[in-house]
């Protein structure tokens, strides 16, 4: 996946979750009907998040096994050792 899509679903993941923080500021509806509707609402942005989590955790997870690889294969220190005068 390029950086641009990531990207993407990174600033929607973060819209997702200030939509979720006014529902959870908002007044509760009077009546039933209201009220699940709200809550359905709620939950389609829970599950798109989560989704969004889930897909960039994957992305994340292969990242580190490629960075790993490329480590394990250098055998080569990580830092550079400075000469002590």
């Amino acid at each position: 996946m390029d950086k641009e899509r990531k990207l993407e679903l990174i600033q929607r993941s973060l819209g997702i979750r200030h939509k979720l923080k006014v529902h959870d500021s908002m007044k509760l509806p009077d009546n039933h009907e209201e009220i699940s509707v709200m809550m359905l609402a709620k939950w389609e942005l829970e599950d798109e998040l989560h989704a969004i989590e889930q897909i960039l955790a994957e992305i994340r997870h292969d990242n580190v096994g490629v960075k790993r690889n490329m480590i394990e294969k250098e055998n080569a220190p990580l830092t550079k050792k400075s000469k002590k005068k």
